[in-house]
């Protein structure tokens, strides 16, 4: 089973590619059918469904568009066409995921008017504090058109975090009338490549509110008291205008002041960066982010009302992932499997470069099985696969086929679609593996019968 192409729209084409298991051409011909007219140009059996589909989007009506969805996911199951059915079931819960899917709207509507900060409108074009010594710009600012629209992918319980930040901002005046406020700043924290700066960056989006954008070790200075300084430029920048602060590589500053290898200016650098946050509250939003929670000061964690972990992805967290950073291109059920298990040790970006090896590989390369693909994308990407993975995908497609379904209990079935075969072939390369450790197993057990039976003979002549 060869791997997706892409045709001249963009749209996966999956006409030429082979197939030995005649369910597979059943279903091959029955999404050629749903997809539009057939080949003989007899029009779509359920055609009555995507008109009224039509027409609920064309209209706005979210509900009936709705019910729609959920009657052609109905006859598509009773047709078989599982693959299809369960896209559709996909796509249902993407746009019913809560905060993310919310538009432009919501930030004009819902979000704005829950803010009393006041401050000069930035824009992109507006001049940013300078070093003095090196004339290099301190931070950059990000409008809001720059800002991503998506949330990242995130676990539940993160997501609900997140949401419950947009919530306490956006009612900002509903908090107050019951003399709370709302959490003016955020530390995220988490390995590299989580997606923690596209976290922040999400939030300052979905707020409205444009972002100064500022890497922490580019204000250290050899110069006595010039770090201090322009950390004092920065945010009296910052509390100027109405945005949101982010501060990036914050462990290059916010270091334990009791750090036998820092010298006495970095403590006075602390204590400066602790009253500008104190300062900052006055006046806005302000998010830090560090790949190294350990190296922060401990007075630094007290001065953030919320801290968000930002894990590595679990088995759900990559397959949102990859469902992110896949389309145009298409898997089937166990291609996705395969895929999202080959990525279990990589960060979110990680899995991002590997999507994007593996689109490079379709289309310059068409005629690759998918196994084929996944086995040059790997070699490739040696530091962020693990060792184990890659020998596999290196060795024999029978040892692989075995462990994918021992190791990821997949069904035969999933094993055939994700490595291109069909399942009478998976069935026979299952028992051969079987017979052969049998036999082996046999082996070492005669072994050991000899070896025991001529250690009692020896016993004996003595």
């Amino acid at each position: 089973m060869a791997a997706a192409t892409f045709t001249s729209t963009g749209r996966p084409n999956r006409s030429n590619r082979a197939t030995n298991n005649p369910e597979d051409a059943t279903n091959e011909n029955s999404c050629a059918t749903m997809g539009g007219f057939s080949e003989a140009g007899v029009p779509m059996e359920h055609f009555s469904l995507v008109y009224a589909l039509s027409k609920a989007a064309l209209s706005g009506d979210v509900k009936d568009g709705k019910h729609q969805v959920a009657r052609l996911k109905a006859a598509l199951e009773k047709r078989g066409s599982l693959d299809n059915a369960e896209m559709l079931e996909r796509l249902v819960s993407a746009v019913n995921a809560p905060v993310s899917n919310k538009s432009a709207s919501f930030l004009q509507s819902e979000a704005r008017p829950g803010f009393d900060f006041s401050g000069e409108t930035l824009t992109s074009s507006k001049h940013v504090p300078v070093d003095r010594e090196t004339s290099a710009p301190m931070a950059q600012v990000l409008s809001i058109e720059d800002l991503p629209r998506q949330m990242p992918a995130l676990p539940s319980s993160l997501t609900g975090a997140a949401e419950a930040m947009i919530r306490e901002w956006v009612h900002a005046k509903s908090l107050q009338r019951l003399g709370l406020e709302p959490a003016k700043t955020c530390l995220i924290y988490g390995p590299p490549g989580t997606g923690k700066t596209q976290l922040a960056l999400w939030l300052a989006g979905q707020l409205g509110l444009p972002v100064i954008l500022a890497k922490l070790d580019g204000l250290m200075s050899s110069y006595l008291g010039t770090t201090s300084r322009n950390i004092g430029s920065l945010f009296a920048f910052a509390n100027k205008h109405r945005a949101l602060l982010l501060l990036d590589e914050f462990d290059s500053i916010a270091k334990l002041r009791d750090d036998p290898n820092e010298v006495g200016e970095i403590k006075r650098v602390v204590n400066t960066l602790l009253q500008e946050l104190d300062r900052r509250r006055e006046h806005g939003l302000t998010i830090a982010i560090t790949n190294h929670p350990g190296l922060l000061d401990p007075a630094v964690w007290r001065r953030f009302e919320a801290q968000l972990e930002m894990p590595m992805p679990d088995v759900a967290g990559r397959v949102r992932i990859l469902e992110q950073y896949l389309p145009p291109m298409q898997l089937d059920a166990g291609q996705m499997q395969l895929l999202s298990w080959v990525v279990e040790d990589c960060s979110g970006s990680e899995i991002e470069d590997v999507v994007k090896a593996l689109k490079k590989s379709v289309a310059l390369e068409p005629g690759l099985t998918f196994v084929d693909r996944l086995q040059r994308v790997a070699a490739g990407h040696g530091d962020r696969l693990s060792e184990p993975v890659r020998a596999l995908l290196a060795g024999e497609r029978e040892e692989l086929a075995v462990q994918l379904m021992t190791t990821l209990n997949l069904s035969q079935a999933r094993v055939a679609e994700a490595l291109g075969v069909n399942r009478s072939t998976i069935n026979r390369w299952q028992n051969e593996k079987q017979t052969t450790r049998g036999a082996l197993d046999g082996d070492k057990t005669a072994s050991s019968v000899r070896g025991k039976s001529h250690s009692a003979k020896e016993a004996t002549s003595r």
